[in-house]
Order: structure tokens, then C-alpha cells, then sequence
């Protein structure tokens, strides 16, 4: 039984021995060469770069936010208007501040009073972090966007400014230039919000000005046209006549009744205490007849210029409590205008860099190696995937 098993053994170990090494083929070397050209190389390259040929970078951090304060006018509870109330609008100042930092509007301010285009152009060889000269304003400003980093915390309202340069003292220089542009804008919208609430608070005090002049004039028209003062005033004389006649009758009513229960019904002071109270009756009705019929100068009756006096004497009334509630939104309006409702609350001040933290070369070299491997070996296996079938 040993002897098949060693000639067994000995088969397999002869075709063990015949069997050809591995050799390269020309894919294999063309797979390699691609990975010291697409790899290797270029992330040697980038890694020069980055350690011998790119700048330093510092960095300015600031953070601020915009502070409004919300005005009420204390006379809202006594005559019940909304004159000089104003909204806070924080989030909307926010907002509004935060496209403004990343505009191209404050990229040409500031290029106006730093010159930017020399601050991101200093160093002498940097083909792709500095700023190449004589770039329009629109390459300026994406490059803006590049050099200077804007995070804003819609929540509380609160913006965070991380400014690069090439050196600390223009990191530090563009991060106050742009809390000093921030804080211009916030002092021009606080100004368009006075001014717009002083326009409003004018006009209506010019409203009811006229309102109130317009209703005194219909009175004065009214006084001359009918040549009385108070109609009123008029009326009560006739009306005080009519009242004393309706106490007599009143009175003259309890006699009656009295002698009624004490004497017959022939009685002589039954008959003249009938006709006196037949008199007064009469005597009221032409009263009455007299006050509806009597005439003003003008013309009309007295007891149609007394409802059109009365009339009058409202919108007269009305008019004047506007006044009054205008006259208080005005004078609060101008007490707001004058103290400043919006600011911009700086709580980190820009910061002066010590040393250079930027460009951060061993990530990016890593990152350079790792995009590139990774593009490699999905190319590789592309082809191995297109040659498999």
C-alpha cells in the first residue's frame, strides 16, 4: 500500500515543478505605470508644493450679531392707537448682513480702502493661493468668497467671520474692515426704518390736522349760516315753557282727583278744574307745535338745527381725539428716531494670528493622495470590469 502513495506523491510533486512563474504582461505594467502617473506623481507634486512653494496663511476670527430693540409707546394703552411700534426684525437684519459680507458690493469697498488686489497678490510665487493680478471685480469677488469664511446661526441671529491673508496683519485689518462695513450697513437700515417711521408718523399727524380744521370750519359755517352760537342753548327756552306747563298740568290733574273725591259731580270747582286742564293741555300742544315749527335765521327748524349741531359737535370730538393720538405718535416716533433702535453687538473683536495655521498641507496632501488612489482604483477596475466581458 506505500508504494502507490509515494508514486502518487512523486506525479504531483513532478507537476508542481512544471508549472511556468508568473510574468508581467504589458497590462500589467501599463496598471502600475498608471499608478505612479495618476498617484504618485501628482501627489509628489502637490506635496512640493504645498511644502516649498505655497504661502503661509493666518487667519482673523470675529463674531457679532445684530442687537434691535423693540419700541412700544406707553400712550398705546391710554388712546389705543399703534403709532410707534416698531418691529425688532433681527433675523431680517441677519440675514440682509450675511449676503452682504459675501457680496461683491463690499469686495469693491474694501478694495477702495485696503487694496485688496495687493493684499491677496503678495506673495511673489503661488500659482494657486494667491490672487493674480489685474482680475476683473467679478474674479475678485469669487475669490473673496474663497479667502474669507461667513457662518451664520439663523437661530440666534449670530454671524462668525473667519478672514485670510498672507500675513496676520492684513487678516486682521480685512476682519475690522468688514465689522466696520457690517456696522454701516446696520446704521443705514436703522436710518431707512426712521425715516420711514417719522414719514408715516408726519403724514398721519398732517391727516388729522386737516381733519380736525376741516370739521371746525363746518362748525363756524354752520353758526354763520344759521346766526346762532349753541343751538342748544336756544332750545331751552321753549323747552323750559313746555316743562312748566307740564307741571301745571300735572298739578292741576291732583286737584282735580282731590276735589273729586270730596265733592258731587255737579260742583262749579269740578267744571272750572276740567276747563283748566283742558287749557293747559292745549296750551301744550301749541307749545309743541311752536318748538317743532319754530326757525332758526336760517331758515330750518330749531329742532333739526339742534340734531345738526349735535352731529357736528361729534366729528368735532372725534377729530380731535385723533389729533391728540397722532400729535402722541408723532412725538413718539421722533423720541425713537432720535436713539438708535438697531446696532451690531460685537462680542469677539477681531483676533490677531500668532503663527500660520493655514494652508493645512499634510491634509491636503493626504486628501490629494486619497481622491487620487481612489479615482485610480475605480478607473482599474472599470477596465477589468469592460475586459471580464
Amino acid at each position: 500500500m506505500n508504494a502507490p502513495t509515494k508514486a502518487k506523491t512523486a506525479s504531483m510533486g513532478a507537476r508542481l515543478v512544471s508549472v511556468r512563474p508568473i510574468m508581467l504582461r504589458l497590462r500589467h505594467k501599463l496598471v502600475l505605470l498608471s499608478f505612479v502617473l495618476v498617484v504618485l506623481v501628482p501627489s509628489a507634486l502637490a506635496t512640493a508644493y504645498l511644502y516649498l512653494v505655497a504661502a503661509d496663511q493666518y487667519s482673523s476670527q470675529t463674531s457679532f450679531t445684530v442687537r434691535s430693540e423693540e419700541f412700544r409707546n406707553p400712550l398705546d394703552a391710554i388712546v389705543g392707537t399703534g403709532f410707534g411700534s416698531t418691529s425688532s426684525g433681527q433675523s431680517s437684519d441677519a440675514d440682509i448682513l450675511y449676503d452682504f459680507i459675501l457680496s461683491q458690493k463690499l469686495v469693491e469697498n474694501l478694495d477702495a480702502s485696503l487694496d485688496l488686489e495687493a493684499i491677496y497678490g503678495r506673495p511673489a510665487f503661488d500659482p494657486v493661493f494667491a490672487l493674480r493680478p489685474g482680475q476683473p471685480i467679478e474674479d475678485l469677488a469669487r475669490y473673496w468668497r474663497w479667502m474669507v469664511h461667513v457662518a451664520y446661526d439663523r437661530g440666534g441671529g449670530m454671524i462668525k467671520v473667519e478672514a485670510f491673508a498672507f500675513t496676520a496683519e492684513d487678516a486682521h485689518r480685512i476682519a475690522e474692515a468688514i465689522v466696520a462695513e457690517s456696522d454701516t450697513l446696520i446704521n443705514a437700515l436703522s436710518k431707512i426704518a426712521r425715516d420711514d417711521t417719522m414719514r408715516s408718523a408726519q403724514e398721519d399727524l398732517d391727516r388729522a390736522a386737516a381733519r380736525l380744521r376741516a370739521q371746525r370750519v363746518k362748525l363756524s359755517a354752520f353758526r354763520t349760516e344759521n346766526q346762532i352760537i349753541d343751538p342748544q342753548v336756544e332750545g331751552q327756552i321753549p323747552m323750559g315753557v313746555l316743562t312748566a306747563l307740564q307741571q301745571q298740568l300735572a298739578d292741576a290733574l291732583v286737584r282735580r282727583t282731590m276735589l273729586a273725591e270730596t265733592t258731587f259731580d255737579g260742583d262749579q270747582r269740578l267744571a272750572q278744574a276740567d276747563r283748566q286742564i283742558e287749557a293747559l293741555r292745549e296750551q301744550i300742544v301749541e307749545e309743541r307745535d311752536r318748538l317743532a315749527n319754530t326757525t332758526s335765521s336760517g331758515g330750518d327748524s330749531l329742532v333739526s338745527v339742534i340734531g345738526e349741531y349735535e352731529t357736528l359737535l361729534v366729528d368735532l370730538e372725534f377729530a380731535q381725539q385723533a389729533y391728540v393720538s397722532a400729535a402722541a405718535g408723532y412725538d413718539s416716533a421722533l423720541a425713537e428716531a432720535r436713539r438708535r433702535s438697531r446696532y451690531l453687538a460685537t462680542h469677539i473683536p477681531p483676533t490677531m494670528a500668532e503663527s500660520a495655521q493655514y494652508p493645512r498641507r499634510l491634509l491636503l496632501v493626504l486628501a490629494t493622495f486619497g481622491g487620487l488612489l481612489l479615482f485610480w482604483l475605480i478607473a482599474v477596475l472599470s477596465y477589468y470590469a469592460a475586459r471580464d466581458r
